[in-house]
């Protein structure tokens, strides 16, 4: 196989994404390319090969370029445009704009590409290339390959179901292999599931200071956890967060408080983390592994805050009031179920006294950021009634709210060549107490439930919840616990669909945001108003993605989702 790989000095630590506090890196030639002998030549060498391929984890990420997150799909975000990037309104409002031929959030070729580049490491293994090296090092690097690409089809398979599995490993799919039936997705379970359980025997359960964020032992059995949840093997999936918890390794931080509980998202390698995503601080190099999460979803008018004039940035989607009214509110030194039509009694002042999560999560009016106190008033700049024409790329929250989870508050930002450096989290341990949670629910053993989800809860100071015996009744619980901790994270729409739901919760629903107006005396009206202007569709279809028409089209074998007939 005449395969070569790109090392360059720039190019590699870019590639890597690890957070390094330094990077070993080849002293070769910078612009040359190079191929299996160098790859292969020393442990070393290998690892810069290997860190490139964690480039997966970004690609799935939603804090990356993308404009689109997976929890734009659902009852928590509403975007704000219709025309320019408005594609997840336009797939609600037109009964046809998702379609074979057409599905904006399409990950089959991304993903399968990936696949191919993993399989190669497999290939070049087979060939005997790594033979050489250190026989215990080379099984945690082929630990981390085996991992990723486990990975891989864990995203395929949430979204499409049953997908061609192609594992060998001695052999690389060409044109000739194009035909492909799909295996059923209880045997794309079966594989996702074992490699995770094969990758956790050779990972490590630490990796140096120096090589933070790579793939540990935890990694690996929490994704068991997450597969086997996904694929309804209840008992396996609270096994497999007996084995995070096992390793006694992970603890959730302190959270009664804004500051403590942020630490999740700010602090580097922080004892919640399991598998975090680690982009680069902000350097102005143009091979700095940043994203764009500030520039599409920040406050309006940030650029003039940091000084950067004539830059079209922010509020390209927004919380929705669905959302927001999650969190509960603490009244008379009790906490409570959030409602605006209880507004008289938080003293006109809705944003006050909320749990730890939601300051964590939401920037709403009045809130502090970079140094100024948000105007997000209908009297101001920063806020307009949603409309499907006429406010094209128009840089307004259209719900009264902003984001602030994964939001970056770095004053050296300028949305072009600086970017965010803010890192995203694939998995921390509160998913997995609420793994083990439903798993224990799905089983009737509601006890253990709730032990874990009031782990969650009493975390930020909230009072432990009720127990009830029925999965109708523990699914509010749930549900309310998971758009709390998890919300933006990535988890809600799979939720959905996962419990059943997807169509109770979003078919002919609409969206709320708050519309604020100013009196004369400086206090505020609420008005929830609707930030939809018309009910949203969600087809049962919806629930799965359409096998894309290029590899019906391109592979005789493989047959469409019924569902896309």
């Amino acid at each position: 196989m005449n395969r070569i790989i790109r090392k360059t000095i720039a190019g590699m630590v870019a590639g890597c994404g690890i957070a390094f506090s330094s990077c070993n890196v080849l002293e070769l030639d910078p612009t040359g390319w190079y191929g299996e002998d160098v790859t292969y030549a020393s442990v070393e060498n290998l690892d810069l090969y290997v860190k490139g391929l964690y480039d997966v984890l970004y690609s799935c990420s939603d804090i990356s370029s993308s404009i689109i997150m997976d929890d734009g799909m659902s009852d928590l975000i509403k975007y704000s445009w219709y025309t320019s990037n408005g594609q997840v309104n336009r797939a609600f409002y037109e009964p046809t704009y998702v379609t074979v031929n057409s599905n904006f959030r399409n990950r089959w070729d991304n993903l399968y590409q990936h696949i191919r580049k993993l399989n190669e490491y497999f290939y070049d293994l087979s060939n005997g290339y790594g033979s050489s090296l250190d026989q215990d090092q080379l099984k945690i690097r082929t630990a981390e390959v085996r991992f990723l690409r486990a990975f891989c089809y864990q995203e395929l398979i949430i979204r499409y179901g049953g997908v061609p599995l192609r594992i060998s490993e001695d052999h690389v799919d060409g044109p000739e292999d194009r035909a492909l039936a799909r295996s059923s997705e209880e045997d794309c379970w079966d594989f996702v599931i074992g490699e995770y359980d094969r990758a956790a025997q050779d990972l490590p359960q630490t990796w140096a200071a120096s090589e933070t964020g790579r793939i540990t032992k935890g990694a690996a059995y929490g994704m068991m956890a997450r597969a086997s949840l996904y694929a309804g093997r209840w008992q396996d999936a609270i096994d497999a967060c007996d084995l995070v918890f096992g390793l006694d390794q992970y603890s959730l931080l302190p959270g009664t408080s804004y500051s403590s509980y942020y630490q999740i998202f700010t602090s580097v390698n922080n004892s919640e983390l399991i598998l975090p995503v680690y982009f680069q601080q902000s350097t102005g190099s143009a091979n700095g592994k940043q994203h764009n999460f500030n520039t599409w979803f920040c406050p309006p008018d940030d650029n003039v805050v940091l000084g950067v004039p004539n830059a079209a940035v922010g509020a390209a989607a927004t919380p929705s009031d669905e959302y927001a009214s999650t969190f509960d509110i603490m009244v008379d030194g009790e906490w409570q179920d959030f409602s605006w039509d209880n507004l008289e009694s938080y003293g006109n002042r809705p944003f006050d006294n909320r749990e730890p999560r939601f300051y964590a999560s939401i920037l709403y009016d009045g809130a502090n950021w970079l140094g100024r106190n948000l105007d997000l008033s209908a009297d101001g700049d920063s806020y307009m009634d949603f409309a499907t024409s006429g406010q094209d790329a128009v840089h307004k929250t259209t719900t009264g709210y902003i984001f602030r989870k994964f939001m970056s508050d770095s004053r050296s930002i300028n949305f072009t060549n600086i970017l965010s450096g803010q890192y995203w989290i694939e998995m921390r341990l509160a998913e997995i107490y609420l793994i083990r949670s439903e798993a224990n629910a799905r089983l009737g053993q509601f006890g253990p439930a709730y032990d874990d989800l009031n782990e969650i809860r009493t975390r930020v100071g909230l009072p432990e919840a009720s127990q009830t015996g029925d999965w109708d009744s523990y699914l509010q619980d749930l549900s309310k616990e998971r758009i709390c901790e998890l919300g933006l994270e990535g988890h809600r729409w799979y939720d959905l669909v996962r419990w059943g739901i997807a169509q109770e919760v979003l078919d002919g629903s609409r969206l709320h945001g708050i519309r604020i107006t100013r009196n004369n005396d400086g206090t505020s009206n609420y008005e929830r108003v609707e930030c939809d202007t018309q009910d949203r569709l969600f087809p049962e279809r919806m629930n799965i993605f359409p096998i894309p028409y290029t590899e019906i089209r391109n592979n005789s074998l493989c047959v469409q989702n019924e569902q896309w007939l």
